[in-house]
This record gives C-alpha cells, structure tokens and sequence, in this order.
C-alpha cells in the first residue's frame, strides 16, 4: 500500500532520533514534574498510630486526626460528606435519620466509634448517601473490599495515584461503594454488629420515638419509653424481626391490637399499635411473613408500630438491634 513512499536509512535514523528525544523528554518532565509536586503539593500522612488494621484494612481508631484528614482531604473520596458536632441529647439515630442514610453508612463512614452512644461534642462524617466510606493504605484494598461485600459494588473515588505523585504517595485515599453495608468494624462493634445482622426492620419508616425518658404525647409529663416507634401509613404490613413462634395475639392495655414473638436466644420481640393481627397463637413465623398491620389502635395518636424487645425477659434498647 505504501510502496511508492520512499524510506531510506536516513529517514528511519530520524525516526530514531525523534522515539529517542520524546522518550528522554517523557521521563525528564516525569521527574520534574515528580520533583515539583513533592515540595509543592502536601501529601495525605497518616502514621500506623492513628489506625489498626483489621483483615489487612486501615480502621481509625484516632477520631480527631481522621477528621482533620478528611476535613483537608484534596481528591475527590467519591461521595460528598458533611461533618457534625453531637449536640446534648442527640443520638446517632438521630442525625442518620435527618440526612436519610442508614446506621450501617454512619457507622462505616466514622469507623472511630467504639459505642452508639453518642457522647455531646463528638465530630462525625455524615455522607450524603448510603454506602461504605473507606480508608485505603494499598492500591489493592478497594479491589479487595469489593471482593468481601456481599453484593460486588463498583467503587468511586481517586484512590490511584497521578501521573505526577509518584514520588509524593499518600499514606490513605478513600474510596466509597455506593449502597453497600460495611462487612468490617472495629473489635468495639464487633459483637453487636454481628447480633444486629440476625435482625431486620419490622417495617419500613422513621423513628419518632426512641427507647428512653421522654415527654409523653399524651400525659405530657415525663415518662420512660420501652421502645421505639416507627412512623408509617396505615395499613402498611409489619413483619418479625427474627424467625419465631407468635406466643401471645390480642388486645394489651395502651399497646392497642399487639403481637408478641418468641425468638430463639431468649429474645422476644413486640408489636404494638396494630389495625389487624394475621397471625394466631403457636405460629411459627419466618421474616417474610406478614404478622398484621399498621394502625393506631391502643394509647396512640396516629398510625405508627410501638416496638419493644426483650431478652430473658427483660427490656433492652431495640435500636441496638433494627437500626
């Protein structure tokens, strides 16, 4: 096709003075460029005090030098993040449910957090969606989270180094994996988290009401709530947190319509407020099943589920369990 185009040696010698300068000037802009960026641009520095590792990944155990790092951060971690002092009485539940992301996301985005409950002046990440906010020390850690999730996620974020920092490398990058649920906590965690994953929601809605004192909607005097409630529409269809046997079905004095489960590990699970119980006594029930609906039977003013949870009979914080 070419054979009318005459190349000679000389040409090809030229060829090879040309590959040969933009080779030499390719690796003499890298190294400038390199210099350059490792006295002028500050690097990501975190040191092995302000963080354990755990499965081989970085967790901060150092809450103020994560949040300076984040506050500074100069790349993109691939979601867009707030950051909140806890005021006095606010709980985690709280500010998760202000900014419509999950515990799970809140959790995983401030992996400092040895208790969930919240101390008042305590900074914390809030991203702007549900996900897994991680610390990265290696190139290779968002490839081997994805391996780890439960569902493969697609991670975002600048956690591969330019063309020019490659004499200037970070200590940490963040990565996010959008609409996942951490798989790694901090040994504080550890315990709870893994119970919480054997429990579900029993419906889907807001927390209106939290487990502890609080002003009474009806009485409006201070009393203590030994539960949480959950705003939904009436009607909406309510199901067990954890397989069990239904062992009581019926009216309760202020709970209205109610259901009470029997789960294995001495919990027991209770569902108040109801317009309709679809469940009778000595059932067995699994998570799929619909147990009754919503309703605003009972002491109550307006439909909402009014749920507590006991183990060995005795009254525990629910939120510890469906966030």
């Amino acid at each position: 096709m070419f054979r009318w185009i005459p190349i000679t040696n000389y040409h090809i010698w030229q060829l090879q003075k040309i590959a040969k300068a933009l080779s030499i000037l390719t690796v003499t802009v890298f190294i400038i460029g390199n210099i350059i960026c490792a006295f002028c641009k500050d690097r990501v520095v975190a040191t092995d005090e302000w963080y354990e590792l755990k499965d081989g990944f970085p967790l901060f155990t150092d809450s103020d030098r994560y949040i300076k790092i984040l506050q500074s951060y100069p790349h993109n971690p691939g979601v867009k993040i707030n950051f909140h002092t806890m005021r006095q009485g606010e709980s985690f539940w709280d500010v998760a449910r202000r900014n419509r992301i999950s515990m799970e996301t809140l959790i995983a985005a401030n992996p400092f957090l040895t208790t969930l409950t919240a101390s008042e002046g305590t900074t914390i990440v809030v991203p702007h969606e549900d996900g897994v906010l991680m610390a990265c020390d290696s190139i290779t850690d968002p490839w081997r989270m994805s391996k780890k999730l439960e569902e493969h996620r697609e991670v975002s974020g600048e956690y591969l180094p330019h063309f020019f920092e490659i004499f200037s490398l970070d200590d940490i990058r963040f990565v996010f994996f959008k609409k996942a649920v951490p798989v790694i906590v901090n040994d504080s965690l550890e315990k709870l988290y893994s119970v919480r994953r054997t429990f579900r929601k029993p419906v889907r809605g807001f927390y209106t009401s939290l487990y502890g004192d609080r002003v009474d909607p009806i009485f409006h005097g201070m009393r203590f709530h030994n539960g949480i409630d959950i705003n939904a529409r009436y009607g909406t269809p309510i199901r067990p947190v954890r397989k069990g046997i239904v062992n009581f079905c019926g009216w309760r004095d202020g709970y209205g319509y109610t259901i009470m489960i029997q789960h294995d590990e001495g919990y027991e699970s209770l569902y108040g407020h109801c317009s309709k119980i679809l469940v009778e006594k000595g059932d067995m029930v699994e998570t799929s099943t619909v147990i009754g609906r919503i309703g605003s039977t009972g002491r109550s003013t307006g439909p909402h589920l009014h749920f507590t949870l006991y183990h060995h009979g005795k009254v525990i914080n629910p939120i510890l369990f469906v966030w």
